[in-house]
């Protein structure tokens, strides 16, 4: 049912901008419309801060999956050479930006990673024959354990994974 609306020709309605020529449709003061937009940017940078924070924790993620990778590449290196030639590492880690307390010796590995070229790694292989006297370069016993310690620095914090095997003759 459609309201038909007469105006009348005698008493014609207000201009819509003098007062009381909307009735009761108001529009919003200055004030609420200031609130709004500060409520607004509130909900934007806590949104922002969310983003942030995964953005951080993905990226500890792919470091920690790239450190499980170099781990077991030089695993398998050590697993593939023959078992006499299997020693503790014995190169320089110095001018790497490794974590603090690393190993000074080790093989320094570097990868790019999304934006990032040239992420420092830094491996170190640490051989102990059980069995024998203890040392890999003697080669006296059937056994060795074979220890690899992949660390790296985000965000100056220290990060390490380690993992081990043994290793028959």
């Amino acid at each position: 049912m459609e309201q038909i609306v007469l105006l009348n020709k005698n008493n014609p309605p207000p201009p819509p901008f003098t007062k009381g020529g909307l009735g009761r449709i108001r529009g919003f003061t200055l004030v609420e419309v200031m609130i709004a937009l500060v409520i607004t940017l509130l909900v934007f940078l806590a949104l922002m801060q969310t983003a942030l924070v995964g953005i951080d924790s993905n990226m500890r993620n792919v470091l920690r999956d790239e450190a499980v990778s170099i781990a077991e590449m030089r695993i398998n290196q050590a697993m593939n050479i023959p078992f006499v030639s299997v020693i503790s590492d014995s190169g320089s880690l110095s001018g790497y930006d490794c974590p603090s307390g690393f190993s000074a010796t080790g093989v320094p590995v570097e990868r790019n990673l999304r934006n990032i070229a040239g992420f420092d790694f830094c491996t170190n292989l640490t051989c102990q024959e059980l069995g024998g006297d203890g040392d890999c370069a003697t080669n006296d016993a059937g056994n060795k354990q074979v220890n690899i310690t992949v660390g790296w620095r985000w965000k100056d914090e220290n990060s390490t994974h380690r993992i081990s095997t043994i290793r028959k003759r």
